[in-house]
């Protein structure tokens, strides 16, 4: 019945590589630290990120190790044809069957590759029962952070490991464009080629496809499909939403307003809906990976509450395509971007304002270990506002030293005993 499902979508067997793209740095991470694992590996993120290109690239991977081509099972769950066999994960036993049958995988492991499994409502359920079995390795992907529900960490317990997966970084961009940033010095001698990739990067982002296409109209086509498609395939169906109107005032505003504060409260009223339920949306966009809140510092956690929220989109593209126009965005589209290599790292982000405002704090385990502040420029106009709010957070988590992220201005300064560091957005991006 799946035959010609699982012919199609396994190229492999019938010898060779798959089509697979640029390899991707996670990918490497992926072979050398969980290959050998038998936890199930979930990649999550948002949508057109990468991750069935990753799951292709460990395909090769383990083809190039000598893993036989039949070991190896593909599954797109979201292709139309499984349809309406999704909510019974019975016929994800059934497609097992017919693979076992129509590949004859030779003896050893066995490595299933499920892309997008939010399609199938009781994936788990599949999955714990051959995990159990044994003799299978399993390599799953989302695009909705439901994936780590309380309800998959219950019936997964102590069998999976998350990995985020994100779109292009610019180091990635940088590789693909054929520049050498391997280490400082070939940093330093491409550094004009490297502003102006920079510079492309602020505006179009880094998902992969729109990194690959030459022609700006098309990139921004790209992106505003993108959005859509997680908003009304996605968000909407999945969460049940009929206020789709309002939805998507509310998504566009948040993608205008990057790094701004806000209150639950007043995004109602700007969206014409319920405070709570602004609360709820803004949930399901980042269950989505479209954005992410991040919240005002404190010690105690019922005083952050009480702090404006900030918000961040997962990617820049998103603002500049699907946002409403204003006059300067650039500062915007600066900090975003730092907001993007930031969550990367996997550290807990967050802002303090005070007297003055820092616009990030970086938390690791218990303690705060960073302060940084972005802006296009220090002058004499902004400079009392861009250093208070860096010294302030730096004194105020006894931090000697901070940084200061700009377009362009590189130098070092020492205020008060305490080192600031100011350093051009794509250094920092490729820090080495």
């Amino acid at each position: 019945m799946f035959e010609q499902l699982l012919a199609e979508q396994n190229r492999q067997w019938r010898g060779g590589l798959l089509e697979a793209g640029f390899e991707r740095e996670v990918t490497k991470e992926l072979m050398e630290e969980y290959i050998s694992t038998k936890h199930i590996i979930a990649l999550l993120g948002v949508r057109r990120c990468g991750k069935s290109t990753v799951l292709k690239q460990i395909i090769n991977y383990l083809i190039g190790q000598k893993v036989p081509p039949e070991n190896l099972l593909f599954l797109n769950l979201e292709t139309p044809l499984l349809e309406t066999y999704k909510n019974d994960p019975v016929n994800l036993q059934k497609i097992y069957e017919e693979y076992i049958a129509l590949a004859n995988p030779k003896k050893g492991m066995i490595f299933v590759f499920l892309d997008e499994v939010q399609f199938f409502p009781k994936w788990q359920v599949f999955v714990k029962s051959l995990y159990e079995k044994g003799g299978v390795k399993f390599f799953i992907t989302g695009s909705n952070s439901q994936l780590l529900s309380a309800e998959m960490a219950t019936l997964l317990s102590g069998r999976q490991i998350i990995k985020k997966i994100h779109p292009f970084s610019f180091r990635e961009i940088a590789v693909i464009k054929n520049v050498d940033v391997k280490d400082k010095l070939a940093i330093a001698q491409s550094g004009a080629v490297l502003a102006k990739i920079c510079g492309e990067y602020l505006k179009m982002g880094g998902f992969p496809e729109v990194v690959l296409e030459e022609k700006d109209d098309l990139k921004r086509e790209l992106l505003a499909n993108y959005y859509r498609s997680i908003l009304y395939q996605d968000i909407v169906p999945r969460f049940e939403i009929k206020k789709t109107k309002e939805v998507e005032s509310l998504l566009l505003y948040l993608f205008s307003n990057i790094g701004q504060g806000f209150s639950y409260n007043s995004l109602g009223k700007f969206s014409q809906i319920q405070g709570k339920t602004a609360k709820e949306y803004i949930g399901f966009f980042g269950k989505s990976f479209l954005l992410a809140e991040i919240s005002n510092y404190q010690f105690s956690l019922k005083k952050q509450e009480n702090y404006p929220k900030k918000i961040y989109a997962v990617d820049n593209g998103f603002m500049e395509t699907a946002a409403f126009s204003f006059s300067e965005n650039f500062g915007r589209l600066l900090e975003n971007t730092v907001f993007v290599k930031l969550a990367m790292s996997g550290k807990k982000i967050y802002y303090y304002k005070n007297s003055f405002e820092c616009d990030f704090i970086i938390k690791e385990k218990t303690k705060i270990t960073a302060a940084i502040q972005v802006t296009k420029k220090i002058d004499s106009m902004n400079e009392k506002r861009e250093m208070g709010g860096l010294l302030v957070a730096m004194e105020k988590f006894d931090l000697k030293s901070g940084l200061i992220i700009t377009e362009a201005q590189e130098e070092e300064k020492s205020v008060n005993g305490k080192t600031i560091k100011i350093i051009p957005l794509y250094k920092w991006l490729l820090k080495v």
